[in-house]
């Protein structure tokens, strides 16, 4: 802490005094940054910088918010005498790189001190500051003719989000004697979604404690039967991670102080840095089945793990999709102050012709033509919400949740990014409002156009057009629990209703495709789908399966023809191909091939029941969790081919996660077991278990687990901090993937 006297520009001219018997310029001795009180006014007690003693064993740092006033306490020489003393605070910014303060962009300022008097009321947090304003509000004598001061000291609502020093200089104006003191740290300056003028104000108080306040979360994904919430460790509170979100903005993102306090222009930039598609950046992406030299994306039980891991090194974490990409995303959102979640679209389109549709190619053998299409439908994806002010925009009903996904999938600005977008903006149809409306629009509600590949004679005809394929089961966290709540509404109306079909028009209107012919000649394919032999379906396929498919158990895959003739019979030629597929919907291996060929009477179904052993699919490439199972068939004397298409989810165990307490790792601890359910030893097997609250992560392998056994170990946790722990633990070999559990305790 220094106290060496500066001559600085921030001075205002010295009062005039006749009489005074003070001698001494006023000196600071000591500053109190009251991290108790602050941490509970802007509700940042649980940073790891804000805790005592820290973990780290580093000083503590103070972590504020905007837009409100925050408390210091100076132990002083003497009284502040404000007719013969003068105190200026210099506010500004602390770069982890080469920016400069600067007094003309609002990253340097200079604060003149007052005294509270009773006419001047000091601020409450949630009254609206636009200016910075520093007021003591209390003095107290202390021993050894000490005194302290209490200062009140406000950020205004626009202030950059960054790192801050605070001088705190003082002048004896009958000798222009000057004094310095500095505090020792940064503080850092938040977000604000408790203050009305902040463009991330939240209302509503379960909203805020659920968006900004939670360190975990839950990501929803496809299970054999239904859909399964799966727990995400997102860490805002960890060790290093508010550092590595700042570093992230302004290093990675190149985001300059000045515009920092922009939440709009912050997000855009993350949703770009936290990849490496452009070359710099966080997370590098891989969906190539090869994790040699890194993390396999299903091993993540988290975010802090990766934020810690890049901020210690500087170097690109490997590896992660796209549910990663989400997680780390809200993490760093939450960790300065944007209220953020998780969004899980499933049947999500990838439109990167920007046609509104998706073309979706099966050659004789039904294989998907790669080469034909750049289009894809994942078999879910996910990505995350932002809730902001759209100040840009210049129209309310825009404010509120945004879309941003950091997965690198669409070049935006010659960079791969996307969003934010509102979600407003999206059920309306309003595709050319920023950002990425169009490819977000199409995740959502895109047609689906299936073609079958013909040959030299025979060009591409389309099979069939869907219009309700895409954007299923919409899902997020709910408040206050980790069940799913369905957002779909908030997305897109009703699958074709007038208004989601007249949304469609709009879209088209909209978007860039209005210069060409493209999209509006798919509309136009209907008529040929159904020409055959009258427009009326000669048949109806159905592919289900009612069992539950649980990984390592042979399963059986159902075919149903059904005559939708009512007089005629029919002769009906097929195959089911069930092929191994990643989530991205991407094919892999054909796993089997069944021909088939039935006569059915009017109105008559039948079954065509397909066995699929582990031994034939044990060899998925993948996940190995995803199955699509694809039927063409022919009806005699027609030249219509029908098509259908489902995608299977396989299930595989849960890791079981229990309190155990008086174990040989403390008072309480957490039990790992996990189950064999394979026919076949699990090899390589590498368990990661993560707990909230500045607990340790753990890493066991294991490199043979024999079929049918169950392996099992203890998890210690940190016991210092109470309250909420989340547990999280996921298992990877190579013959089973995606396993995960996940436990919350209260700790007393």
């Amino acid at each position: 802490m220094s106290t060496t006297s500066t001559n600085y520009r921030i001075w205002p001219a010295r009062k005039v005094v006749t009489n005074s018997a003070i001698k001494d310029v006023l000196k600071i001795e000591s500053i109190n940054l009251c991290f108790d009180e602050n941490g509970k006014t802007f509700h940042t007690s649980h940073y790891e910088a804000m805790t005592k003693p820290r973990p780290t064993k580093r000083p503590r740092q103070l972590i504020v918010r905007r837009g409100a006033p925050f408390e210091v306490r100076l132990l002083t020489n003497r009284r502040f005498d404000p007719t013969v003393d003068t105190m200026v605070l210099v506010v500004s910014i602390v770069s982890y790189g080469s920016e400069k303060p600067c007094f003309g962009n609002g990253t340097e300022t200079y604060v003149l001190v007052s005294v509270a008097t009773d006419g001047t009321a000091p601020a409450e947090p949630d009254e609206l500051a636009e200016d910075w304003r520093a007021v003591v509000v209390d003095s107290k004598d202390k021993e050894k003719g000490k005194v302290e001061l209490t200062l009140q000291i406000t950020i205004p609502s626009y202030t950059p989000v960054w790192r801050w020093s605070i001088q705190f200089h003082t002048r004896l104006d009958t000798t222009d004697a000057k004094s310095m003191t500095e505090i020792k740290e940064p503080m850092f300056v938040l977000f604000n979604p408790w203050c009305k003028n902040d463009a991330v104000y939240m209302e509503d108080e379960a909203w805020r404690s659920e968006y900004i306040l939670d360190d975990s979360t839950a990501i929803c994904k496809p299970a054999s039967k239904g859909l399964h919430m799966s727990s995400w460790f997102l860490g805002q509170f960890e060790a290093n991670v508010l550092d590595s979100a700042l570093y992230i903005v302004e290093q990675v993102a190149n985001v300059k102080a000045p515009i920092s306090g922009n939440p709009v222009l912050v997000i855009r930039a993350l949703s770009g840095a936290l990849n490496t598609a452009d070359g710099t950046g966080v997370l590098q992406g891989n969906w190539s089945n090869n994790y040699e030299g890194g993390t396999a994306p299903t091993s993540w039980t988290g975010s802090a793990k990766i934020l810690q891991e890049f901020y210690d090194t500087g170097e690109r974490v490997k590896y992660g999709q796209c549910w990663v990409y989400a997680g780390l995303l809200t993490s760093v959102c939450r960790a300065i102050g944007i209220p953020s979640r998780v969004i899980t679209n499933f049947e999500s389109a990838g439109d990167h012709d920007a046609s509104l549709s998706i073309d979706y190619f099966v050659d004789d053998s039904e294989k998907t033509g790669a080469g034909m299409t750049v289009d894809s439908i994942w078999n879910y994806h996910v990505w995350s919400e932002v809730w902001m002010q759209r100040k840009d925009l210049h129209n309310p009903t825009y404010d509120g949740w945004q879309a941003v996904d950091a997965t690198p999938q669409v070049l935006s600005d010659g960079m791969f990014k996307c969003g934010p977008c509102p979600v407003s903006a999206i059920k309306q149809g309003h595709v050319h409002v920023p950002y990425d409306g169009e490819f977000i629009y199409a995740e959502v509600n895109a047609d689906v156009i299936y073609w079958s590949i013909g040959n030299d004679q025979n060009p591409p005809k389309p099979l069939e057009i869907s219009t309700a394929q895409v954007g299923k089961n919409i899902s997020t966290k709910a408040i206050g629990s980790g069940k799913r709540e369905d957002v779909t509404e908030r997305y897109k109306y009703p699958e074709d209703s007038k208004e989601e079909r007249d949304v469609m028009k709009t879209a088209m209107k909209y978007s860039s495709q209005r210069f060409s012919s493209a999209g509006l000649a798919k509309r136009l394919l209907g008529a040929m789908v159904n020409d055959s032999n009258g427009t009326e379906d000669a048949i109806q396929l159905e592919i289900k399966c009612d069992e539950e498919l649980t990984l390592g158990t042979t399963f059986q895959i159902e075919v149903v023809v059904t005559c939708a003739s009512a007089v005629s019979s029919v002769e009906v030629t097929g195959k089911l191909v069930l092929r191994d597929s990643d989530y991205t919907g991407r094919d892999m291996a054909t796993l089997k091939v069944t021909p088939f060929a039935i006569k059915l009477e009017p109105r008559e179904s039948k079954s065509i029941i397909v066995p699929l052993e582990y031994g034939e699919y044990k060899t998925m490439d993948t996940h190995k969790t995803n199955l699509r199972a694809i039927c063409t068939a022919e009806v005699k004397g027609s030249d219509r081919t029908y098509f259908k298409l489902k995608n299977f989810h396989l299930s595989v165990p849960a890791i079981e996660l229990s309190v155990v307490e008086h174990s040989t790792s403390g008072p309480i601890a957490v039990q790992v077991d996990l189950s064999n359910p394979l026919p076949v030893p699990l090899t390589s097997g590498r368990f990661v278990v993560e707990g909230s609250r500045y607990t340790d992560p753990m890493e066991k392998k294991y490199e043979s687990i024999p079929a049918g056994e169950t392996v099992q170990f203890i998890y210690p946790i940190n016991l210092s901090h109470k309250g909420k722990m989340v547990v999280t633990a996921s298992f990877v070999s190579k013959e089973l993937k995606n396993v995960h559990g996940d436990l919350t305790i209260d700790i007393p």
